[in-house]
Order: structure tokens, then C-alpha cells, then sequence
């Protein structure tokens, strides 16, 4: 697992980058990268695996998570938190890119392919920036 640690300004994210989102769409992961360390701390992780993808989400410390990739990558992300009991007190977001995204789009997450780049949710605020 590759894991890079960008300059930051505010905020701390931990960046998961789904290999299955890497391989299909790896110009829109470009962009998701470029706009969340635009404005963020960012630690990016791009793991190889499931286990891989576990444990960057163990490790996390307070940074919070960003799942980049479709609804299997988000679903893994929410099963692991719950699973460890730490999905209520944790604020996480996703960045939808790949095929499957019916679930992405059923929460409201604008899952369209020209998107405008810097609008994501929050998590926090129950809306969108």
C-alpha cells in the first residue's frame, strides 16, 4: 500500500483511493486528489486489497475518512467502522467514481461525470459545499 502525505492548510483527511476506481477512472481520481489537497491536509493511501483498505482505515488516528471509488468501496468503508464501532462518531465521505454508484446516488451524492469540481459533502453539516 502506497501512502503519501501532502501539505495541508485546515482540515485532516485520510484519502482511500480504490484500486477498482484507480483502473476505471483514474483521471477523475486525478481531479479528486488535486481538489481535496487543495483545501485539506490529505494522507493518501491507495491500497492493493481489502486488507489493505482495513487497515488504512485502522490507522486513520483523527484524520477523516474519504473513500474515492464506487458503492462496494463505500459499503467496505462503512461495514469496517461499524463493524469496529466507530462509524457513529465519525464523519465519512465519499467521492463517486467507477460503475456501480446506485447506492451514491440514492444518499444524494452528485455522482454525474463533469461534476463541479470542490462540491462534496461535509458529513458533518448534512448538506453540500
Amino acid at each position: 500500500m502506497a501512502e503519501v502525505a501532502t501539505s495541508a492548510t485546515s482540515e485532516q483527511l485520510l484519502v482511500v483511493i480504490d484500486p477498482v476506481a484507480r483502473r476505471s477512472d483514474g483521471e477523475s481520481v486525478r481531479i479528486a486528489k488535486d481538489v481535496l489537497g487543495g483545501g485539506a491536509a490529505v494522507k493518501l493511501c491507495l491500497p492493493e486489497g481489502p486488507e489493505e483498505f482495513a487497515r488504512a482505515l485502522a490507522r486513520r488516528g483523527s484524520r477523516r475518512p474519504v473513500v474515492v471509488g464506487d458503492d462496494r468501496a463505500l459499503i467496505r468503508a462503512v461495514s469496517l467502522l461499524h463493524r469496529h464501532r466507530e462509524l457513529a462518531g465519525c464523519a465519512l465521505s465519499v467521492v463517486p467514481v467507477g460503475g456501480g454508484l446506485s447506492l451514491a446516488r440514492s444518499l444524494g451524492v452528485p455522482t454525474g461525470r463533469w461534476r463541479r469540481p470542490g462540491r462534496c459533502s461535509t458529513g458533518s453539516s448534512g448538506g453540500w459545499t
